[in-house]
C-alpha cells in the first residue's frame, strides 16, 4: 500500500490504515510506505497485528503507554499486536511500515522494541515495503518474510528511548529541558523551583528513567541532536542549540552515548 501525505491530514491517515481498512490482514505481511510532510501527526490507535516501523529519510517519534521512542534512519520500532501508538515527525519523513501476521510474528515477543537495523535488515525492509498491496504470495515472498524476521530476532535492541513520567514532581523539569536543552539550571536549583530536595529529585528520576538527571539531560540532548544531525544542521551550530560548549564537547557526548561520531552515524 502506497499513500501520499502531501495533503493528508492525520484523521484522514487513520481513516486509511489497514486497522479500519482490513478485519484481519489479506496477507503474511501487508505492505505500507507513506512520505509524511513536517509537523505530521498520526493520531493514537492500534491494530491486531505486529508493526514494523522505519523511517529512510527524517526521525519520527513513536509514542506508547511506555513513553517516547525516537526513531532515526538507522533504527526501526518493533510493535508487537494490540500497542497503542501514535506518530510525530517534526521534519519530513519517508516511512516505512510492514504489518505481519500475529501467528508468524509471535517469536518476537510482546514487547516494543527500538532495534538497530543493519544493512541486511534495511535492505530485506527496502524490498519487502516495495511488493504492491495485492503481491502475490509465494515461496518467494514466504522465504523473504521468514529471512526478516529471523534478522528481527537477533537485531540488538537500542536505548533510544524515553519513559513516561509518573511524578508530577518531575513535570517542570522535563518540560522545560524538551523546550531548552541548552538550560543550564543544576539539579539544586530546580530542586528550589520544585520544593523538593536534589537528592529526592535525583532518587526520582532514577526510579523513572533508570539514571540521574545528570545523565538523562545528556541523553535527552543526544536524543534531540539525532534530528538536527538528519535535519542537515552544521555540528557547530547543534552544540550550541543544545548547550555544549564547542564541538568538540558535543562529539565526545554523542560517542559516549552512541558508540560513534555523528560524521560517522550518519554515514552509515
Amino acid at each position: 500500500m502506497k499513500v501520499s501525505l502531501s495533503i493528508q491530514t492525520k484523521r484522514a491517515w487513520h481513516q486509511q490504515s489497514p486497522s479500519r481498512l482490513y478485519p484481519s490482514l489479506p496477507r503474511s505481511v501487508l505492505p505500507l510506505s507513506a512520505e509524511f510532510k513536517p509537523m505530521t501527526q498520526i493520531i493514537s490507535h492500534s491494530h491486531p497485528w505486529s508493526q514494523l516501523s522505519y523511517s529512510c529519510v527524517g526521525v519520527m517519534h513513536i509514542e506508547t503507554d511506555a513513553g517516547v521512542f525516537v526513531i532515526p534512519p538507522e533504527q526501526a520500532l518493533w510493535l508487537p499486536p494490540g500497542i497503542t501508538h501514535q506518530h510525530f515527525c517534526k521534519n519530513k519523513v519517508s516511512y516505512r511500515s510492514l504489518y505481519i501476521d500475529p501467528i508468524l510474528s509471535e517469536m518476537l515477543g510482546n514487547r516494543v522494541r527500538p532495534l538497530t537495523v543493519d544493512p541486511l535488515l534495511k535492505s530485506l525492509i527496502l524490498e519487502i515495503s516495495s511488493w504492491p498491496e495485492d503481491y502475490e504470495e509465494t515461496e518467494e515472498t514466504r522465504r523473504f518474510l521468514l529471512v526478516l524476521l529471523d534478522r528481527l530476532a537477533i537485531a540488538k535492541s537500542n536505548e533510544l528511548f524515553m519513559p513516561t513520567i509518573q511524578d508530577k514532581r518531575l513535570f517542570p523539569i522535563i518540560e522545560t529541558l524538551n523546550q531548552e536543552p541548552a538550560n543550564k539550571l543544576t539539579i539544586e536549583q530546580w530542586a528550589l523551583k520544585v520544593g523538593a530536595s536534589s537528592r529526592t529529585l535525583n532518587r526520582l528520576f532514577n526510579q523513572n528513567y533508570g539514571m540521574g538527571f545528570s545523565r538523562w539531560k545528556q541523553k535527552l540532548r543526544i536524543l534531540k541532536s539525532l534530528e538536527l544531525l538528519n535535519s542537515n544542521t552544521q555540528l557547530i551550530d547543534i552544540a550550541f542549540e543544545l548547550g555544549y560548549e564547542s564541538t568538540s564537547a558535543f562529539i565526545t557526548a554523542f560517542k559516549k552515548q552512541l558508540g560513534c561520531s555523528p560524521k560517522k552515524y550518519l554515514a552509515t
